[in-house]
């Protein structure tokens, strides 16, 4: 498994796809940090630490959709190309094969969030003033960021199992997506017009209580509510996917 692993994760931080994406992300931070650059030089005392920072806090659903390319970095179209023919073929165990690459791209994904959010960090505290309440803005981040983290492990499981039980990989971002972000509307219809129960169905998606997280600030009850939603989702993925490719014939 840890050779396994290993390998993967060789594989996955050599592909020019990962570093094109990150640096196409960097990109959109460094624009945005310019433009608060740029209303602060021409006089606006209202820009400081804080206010540009807490931008993180609205982008933390970024962070659910984001696992759908860096998981797709890290499978890389491999029914397309037969090399997950090739892995199960050498032996491989089906189990191995699935966790080590739900692994890797669990790597990836933490590289990359700390790369993306170290840059637009430093960017601000070097950039901008600071005052009173730079502290109880990083108390928040870390309050995001603990309730975010099991919902983004979440999203991740859920896209590794449509990647490897769906042939196509368009058909299988589709499908993730669908699961990740329709869905949730789709049961908030059904609670607005058939029945109350599926608003109570609503609260605990993963989409709105990452989106809900800023809003419910230091109530860590919240926070362990995430967690058990987070636990689920990814156990119910990861056994639901893991079945799926154990019983699927690889061509």
């Amino acid at each position: 498994m840890r050779n396994y692993f290993s390998a993967e994760c060789f594989k996955a931080f050599r592909r020019k796809y990962f570093y094109i994406a990150l640096a196409v992300c960097l990109a959109g931070e460094g624009l945005l940090l310019w433009s608060y650059w740029f209303t602060y030089s021409r006089g606006n005392v209202h820009i400081s630490f804080q206010s540009t920072a807490i931008e993180l806090l609205l982008m933390l659903s970024f962070g659910l959709y984001a696992t759908i390319l860096l998981g797709d970095v890290v499978f890389s179209d491999q029914y397309k190309w037969g090399t997950l023919k090739n892995e199960v073929s050498y032996g491989v165990s089906r189990s191995v094969i699935y966790l080590g690459k739900l692994l890797a791209a669990g790597l990836l994904s933490v590289v990359a969030c700390g790369v993306m959010m170290g840059f637009y960090l430093a960017g601000c505290w070097v950039l901008f003033p600071h005052g009173a309440g730079d502290g109880l803005f990083f108390q928040m981040l870390g309050y995001c960021l603990a309730g975010a983290l099991p919902l983004w492990i979440s999203a991740l499981a859920v896209i590794m199992a449509c990647f490897f039980n769906i042939r196509s990989s368009t058909v299988g971002t589709l499908l993730a997506v669908g699961i990740l972000m329709v869905l949730s509307n789709i049961i908030q219809i059904l609670g607005l017009l058939v029945n109350d129960v599926f608003l109570k169905i609503y609260e605990y998606m993963p989409t709105v209580i990452v989106d809900n997280l800023k809003n419910m600030a230091f109530d860590w009850s919240y926070v362990g509510r995430a967690w058990l939603v987070g636990a689920v989702w990814t156990v119910g993925a990861v056994a639901v996917g893991l079945m799926g490719f154990h019983r699927s014939e690889i061509r």
